[in-house]
């Protein structure tokens, strides 16, 4: 397997990330993960929009231009001859890099960037979910960045794993719908779109924002509003989305069976045609 570390490509085995590197000690960093079709980015300009942001949030100096990460990740997918291949996705992770023992960051530190691709399986056309028993925190700085720290969502994935499921949806502290353990989620009120604003703690996820710009194109009533429990309890359709899965229909929340809504393929259709656009551009 060949990576591409701090602007080398090397085989894995042959790679090294400092023992001080504080994404591995703290999870002091972010990532981005995309798809590609073609060999070529999907929605590349969302992905490095947000990771320029997101850099900038946390105070990393990005050591790279965008052009240079993008340049790097082709030819990366070239050099793993996945540049062929129909479903690709590539990771690039971001550090804060090396530092001294403690929280505070150096202002010496050297940002660690290293981007992978491997081939990515076709995703289930569908999925149930249960409501995870962990919590968001929807006032936490970073709720809506893609950080190194996991850890919530792997356990509710756990939990969705054990229970027989394939997701868990997230509630904030206030008992809000935020998002699933690495997708936004979408409702169908009728033929309207609802999904949960950023204020309420969810990922600000780059499909997400991609399909409230399709409905807006499609004539297709979209809004961000908070949803309870209780609106879960009564809706009848929804879907999960992200750059991997596309748009996801769940068939179940919470052992309560779901119906595909009947312009869940317009909507797909037209996001597909929109990762067409997005590699031709």
């Amino acid at each position: 397997m060949t990576i591409w570390l701090n602007g080398t490509l090397l085989a894995a085995a042959d790679a090294r990330i400092d023992p001080s590197d504080r994404g591995f000690l703290l999870g002091d960093g972010i990532f981005e993960t995309m798809a590609t079709r073609e060999g070529k980015l999907i929605f590349a300009d969302i992905h490095f929009d947000r990771l320029s942001r997101g850099a900038g949030t946390l105070g990393i100096k990005l050591p790279y231009s965008i052009a240079e990460l993008m340049s790097a990740a082709t030819s990366l997918l070239a050099e793993s001859n996945n540049s062929d291949q129909d479903r690709t996705a590539v990771r690039l992770t971001l550090t804060r890099g090396t530092g001294p023992r403690g929280l505070v960051p150096s202002s010496e530190a050297n940002p660690t960037v290293l981007i992978t691709c491997s081939q990515s399986p076709l995703p289930k056309e569908t999925a149930r979910a249960i409501i995870a028993t962990g919590r968001r925190n929807e006032f936490s700085p970073t709720a809506n960045l893609k950080t190194l720290t996991y850890l919530d969502q792997v356990l509710a994935r756990q939990e969705a794993d054990a229970s027989g499921a394939d997701d868990a949806i997230l509630l904030n502290t206030q008992d809000k719908v935020t998002c699933a353990t690495a997708a936004n989620i979408f409702l169908w009120d009728s033929n309207t779109l609802i999904t949960p604003p950023l204020s309420d703690g969810c990922l600000d996820g780059t499909a997400r924002r991609k399909v409230l710009e399709i409905a807006s194109q499609t004539g297709i009533a979209a809004f961000e509003e908070s949803i309870t429990p209780s609106t879960l309890a009564n809706v009848e359709s929804a879907f999960l989305t992200n750059s991997l899965v596309g748009l996801q229909p769940l068939t179940e929340i919470a052992d309560r069976p779901l119906k595909i809504h009947t312009w869940q393929n317009k909507l797909r259709d037209a996001f597909d045609q929109a990762e067409l656009q997005s590699i031709q551009t």
